[in-house]
């Protein structure tokens, strides 16, 4: 097979340091070349040596070395091309004594397949991946695949949501057979396959096939509803509406062509803010969904505390980082704030897209959108009618204070500091001065404040109309 333009830029290199080594590229990385897919991530299996020549691909090209398995040989390599763009590099030593007992060892028939980096890329094939992948089919390369990696169930659904492929009948037998095997399988896991389905797309027929199939009550302690479905496929359709021009058949939606109408003006801002990574190889794109998984209209902020509680155990079975939980927790308040500001504010002004930020902070953007979604796939068509656009111009305020108009009605620029407090109005350290200095913050988002003459004038009668007797 010629060489394919749909490698990652640096994968040349990587093969000139692995050349002596006797490596075959395997995995996903020949099936999506065969289906002409642009590569990702990069899965190499080796004779021997597996972590000596990880080091060497991470040495000689700038990467980040992690060891994934010592006993196993298992090794990952991170590196960044010329557009900052992440490549993830695995290195695995053969299981047997050869690439074609090492690929009988595998999960599923279309990525059991390897390509020899030194003899032409020469496609390897004993389970006849190949076949398979051009029928659609996703079958298991045997009966005992299942047993030894139960993983391996959610992998598939994963490929069949993300490929449009049928997991035949038998390769989901054996999946539900091992479902509550996974309870055996470390979170971490569990956590990184999750968050390659959330990737997408089609997120939501990803988790209802968890569901059918045993495997998401195994994860989550609990069901995957209809409704969280509706929810889910609501996001999946915002945030595709915000990375393409146009698409005809969700312009003819009323709901999501006046979405689009009214927030497309933010597609650039919109990709950059679902590109951000909490932590490495982990985005907001991917934890938008989560914060869904679990997620209820809450009636008060009383019934919000309960839920929270409950969503922070569950997403403790995943290990997410600290980061990542507060990210989350953050958001699914920004919701509730969200909907308190649209009910019940006929035209938003700069001081509570402040308070909203202040609060919230980035999260607050992906309160905006779980939001919408929720709200889309709750309310009918009769009320929809009247409440959508009132959303709309909520939203819009929201995410243009935070995009646009920044310095003005999210992050004035500091005249003063606790310094200047203590100089200039003769006051000692304590908590007035950060509620001095908040109060000036406010003022500046009123557009009453414009420079540090004005600002200590203002701090001045604040003080005096304290000291005041009534």
């Amino acid at each position: 097979m010629k060489e394919s333009p749909k490698f990652p830029p640096l994968y040349h290199q990587i093969v000139e340091v692995l050349k002596p080594s006797a490596a075959f590229l395997v995995g996903g990385a020949v099936r999506d070349l065969l289906l002409g897919k642009p590569i990702h991530d990069l899965d190499f299996a080796l004779p021997k040596d597996t972590i000596l020549y990880a080091k060497k691909v991470a040495d000689q090209l700038n990467g980040d070395f992690y060891l994934l398995d010592k006993e196993r040989q298992a090794a990952r390599v991170l590196l960044k091309d010329e557009q900052k763009t992440r490549l993830v590099i695995d290195f695995t030593t053969f299981q047997g004594e050869s690439i074609e007992e090492d690929l009988l060892t595998r999960d599923f028939t279309i990525t059991s397949m390897a390509m020899d980096i030194n003899k032409d890329h020469q496609i390897i094939d004993p389970c006849q991946g190949a076949r398979d992948l051009k029928d659609g089919l996703i079958r298991s390369t045997s009966d005992q695949a299942l047993q030894e990696d139960p993983l391996r169930g959610l992998r598939a659904v994963r490929m069949a949501a993300q490929l449009g492929f049928l997991i035949l009948p038998d390769t989901k037998d054996l999946i539900r057979k091992s479902s509550n095997d996974l309870l055996e399988v470390s979170p971490e896991r569990i956590r990184d396959e999750l968050f390659r389905t959330m990737e997408g797309p089609n997120q939501a027929a990803a988790l209802m096939a968890l569901q059918v199939l045993g495997i998401y009550p195994v994860v989550f302690s609990g069901d995957f509803t209809l409704y969280q479905q509706g929810v889910i496929r609501v996001l999946e359709s915002f945030w595709s509406l915000l990375q393409e021009e146009h698409n005809p058949d969700t312009a003819s939606n009323w709901a999501f062509g006046l979405f689009v109408h009214r927030l497309g003006r933010y597609r650039k801002e919109t990709q950059i803010h679902l590109n951000q990574e909490a932590v490495p190889g982990r985005s907001v794109y991917q934890l938008s969904f989560l914060s869904l998984l679990v997620q209820l209209p809450a009636k008060d902020n009383q019934e919000l505390d309960l839920f929270l509680l409950r969503f922070s155990s569950i997403m403790g079975l995943l290990h997410l980082s600290n980061q990542e939980t507060d990210r989350l927790e953050k958001s699914i308040r920004a919701v509730q704030a969200y909907r308190n500001l649209a009910d019940n504010q006929l035209s938003l002004p700069p001081i509570e897209v402040y308070r909203y930020f202040r609060e919230f902070a980035e999260a607050g953007v992906d309160g905006v959108f779980l939001a919408l979604a929720l709200l889309l796939a709750e309310e009918d068509k009769t009320s929809l009618q009247s409440s959508w656009p009132n959303q709309l111009d909520t939203a819009r305020h929201l995410l243009e204070g935070w995009w646009e108009k920044r310095k003005q009605w999210v992050d004035p620029p500091g005249l003063l500091d606790g310094n200047d407090l203590q100089e200039n109005l003769d006051l000692d350290p304590g908590p007035e001065i950060g509620i001095l200095l908040e109060q000036l913050r406010e003022a500046q988002v009123r557009d009453e404040i414009h420079n540090r003459d004005e600002a200590l004038d203002y701090l001045k009668k604040v003080i005096q109309t304290k000291d005041s007797p009534e």
